[in-house]
């Protein structure tokens, strides 16, 4: 095949694929920002909070399991399909402004499940890219999710300040629609070859017997509870001990995935140059160090400085564990799901146990959970980096 006619087949895949992956970012993201309305507007406690939380995650992993094994009986676009369009079906939930707490429980599952099917087929197109391209097109299409997380926010500010009572619920509408677009993009997009043969007999399991599978699953098992426990407590913790206001409590959460994104970007440009191990070590060691400079400190300025140097070092740490780790799938449905569903379980208990630590000792003791959590993210690192690479 002629490579340039390859490599335009390349590019378009990147580019739905990083839209699409953008609107799941703008519509994953904003429910740590939305759970301070939801207290407020029906009441709800610190616990309840963090079930809704948790079932987000829990959806995602219903999702991840489900989304290896769809695309061998129904094709690629039809199981992205089945998945994705719940997310838009959540927020219509959320835009109706029913407060039942079982149907907010069950419209948080929807967006999780739309979330795990969002990442296990955006993960999987760019793995079939090459080499450093794959690399690379992780960092872009996690800065373009980090995109989406960072301006969902912002459009709640707006919306909430101009409209105080309806304005979180009309944001949640504009979530739909664009969630309705990205089925579009779903439908219409093309796709790389698969396999013909509806069979579990045609997948390579050869994936589940190399040590940097499951390292890069145990880097994504601690990073994806650290990272969920942040973006889904931080607003309501920032408001709770008084440092911040309401409205500049808000604005973390936009903080928080701008630098991300940028820290993304620099990922994706730095790409080739400096090793996944090294990186891997520079952000492990800068994210526990800044989390706890935002955990102890007292001061606005402090705990913004904190919480920027976490944010900078978490952007690349989910892309490159990515790469490490799935070296060995390329183009694998369900190994890609695997390792997505082996780190994803710490989404679904950390938010949770953070809620439940929260209503009982406080919001600081739930939020020092998080301590331990990048404590174990970077003695992760630590033993992949030097553990003898598999072949």
């Amino acid at each position: 095949m002629d490579i340039t006619v390859q490599e335009q087949r390349e590019n378009r895949l990147l580019r739905n694929t990083l839209f699409v992956f953008f609107v799941s970012g703008a519509a994953s993201q904003p429910l740590g920002s939305f759970i301070p309305f939801l207290r407020e507007t029906y009441g709800f406690s610190y616990d309840l909070s963090g079930i809704l939380l948790s079932c987000q995650s829990a959806g995602n992993l219903l999702a991840v399991l489900i989304a290896g094994l769809l695309p061998v009986y129904l094709g690629r676009r039809r199981a992205i399909l089945v998945t994705a369009v719940w997310m838009a079906v959540g927020y219509l939930i959320f835009a109706s402004g029913v407060g039942a707490p079982a149907l907010l429980i069950a419209a948080c599952l929807m967006t999780g499940v739309a979330r795990g099917g969002n990442s296990n087929f955006s993960n999987t197109m760019i793995s079939t890219l090459p080499g450093d391209k794959a690399t690379r097109g992780y960092n872009l299409l996690h800065g373009c999710f980090a995109i989406g997380a960072l301006l969902s926010p912002l459009l709640l500010i707006f919306c909430a300040g101009r409209w105080p009572a309806m304005g979180w619920r009309i944001v949640a509408g504009l979530l739909g629609l664009l969630c309705v677009s990205q089925l579009a993009v779903y439908a219409l997009m093309p796709l790389p070859p698969e396999t013909h043969e509806r069979s579990l007999k045609a997948v390579d399991y050869s994936f589940l017997k190399v040590r940097q599978f499951w390292l890069g699953a145990a880097m994504l098992l601690f990073y994806i509870s650290t990272e969920y426990a942040i973006v889904g407590w931080l607003v309501t913790y920032f408001q709770d001990i008084g440092v911040l206001s309401a409205d500049h409590a808000q604005m973390m959460n936009s903080l928080l995935w701008l630098v991300i994104f940028i820290g993304r970007m620099v990922g994706a440009a730095i790409t080739g140059k400096i090793s996944r191990g090294r990186l891997l070590l520079i952000d492990g060691v800068g994210l526990f160090a800044f989390f706890l400079m935002m955990f102890f400190s007292r001061t606005a300025g402090l705990i913004i400085l904190g919480l920027t140097g976490v944010g900078f070092f978490m952007a690349t740490i989910y892309p490159t564990a990515f790469a490490f780790g799935s070296e060995c799938i390329k183009g694998n449905d369900l190994g890609c799901s695997i390792m997505i569903f082996a780190g994803s379980t710490g989404g679904i208990i950390t938010p949770a146990l953070v809620g439940f630590v929260a209503e009982s000792a406080g919001i600081r003791a739930g939020m020092g959970l998080i301590v331990v959590y990048a404590a174990l993210l970077l003695l992760s690192i630590i033993l992949s980096v030097a553990s003898p690479r598999s072949k």
